[in-house]
């Protein structure tokens, strides 16, 4: 049973790990509503290179999409909004701490006392042992920025954090996933908007 809960426990500990950990910041005197097309921005040299082409269009293509579902119109060049990616990847460590407690024994045994010789039950020590496991892993950075073409200035940033998933198929599954928590707090546009 210790065993199982064990298990159980470092399973969760390992999936709360790896989950998204989102921030976003915007400039609150913009109506974003006066915006309808946007435009990416070309990949900064600097964080391009840490990503591979197919990466970098499933992120776009999530971008696209999501912004899409917002109201917001593709458009390849000329957009009122530029969006801006850039992509950063740091290598990390964790540790996780196992402790398994033994507790101790009743045994019965005699001996001389104050009072004469007598018998009786006795509890004897426990002992633990801990273990400690070191991971190294990557944890990957995306960041989106998005900027008023009119006049360059950024007016929206989601960032989002966690372990780069190394399974091709999980990562192609994930990522779409987690552009659209970055992006969910981006503002729609409104349907009056003319």
């Amino acid at each position: 049973m210790k065993r199982i809960i064990a298990i159980v426990t470092l399973f969760v500990s390992l999936s709360s790990c790896s989950s998204l950990d989102v921030t976003y910041d915007y400039d609150r005197s913009v109506n974003f509503n006066q915006f309808s097309t946007f435009s990416f921005y070309p990949w900064d040299y600097k964080h391009g290179f840490q990503i591979n082409e197919y990466d970098k269009q499933t992120i776009m293509t999530a971008i696209k999409s999501e912004m899409e579902q917002k109201g917001y119109t593709y458009q390849k060049q000329g957009g009122e909004l530029a969006v801006s990616i850039f992509l950063t990847i740091k290598g990390k460590t964790s540790y996780k701490a196992y402790t398994n407690h033994y507790g101790g024994w009743a045994g019965y045994g005699g001996g001389w006392g104050y009072s004469g010789f007598g018998y009786g039950y006795g509890y004897g020590p426990g002992f633990s042992s801990t273990t400690v496991t070191q991971t190294n892993y990557n944890e990957g950075t995306l960041i989106i920025d998005v900027f008023s073409i009119a006049n360059k200035k950024l007016i929206w940033q989601g960032i989002g954090s966690r372990q780069i998933e190394e399974n091709l198929d999980v990562r192609d599954r994930t990522l779409p996933k987690n552009v659209a928590q970055i992006l969910a707090s981006f503002p729609k546009l409104k349907k009056d908007k003319k």
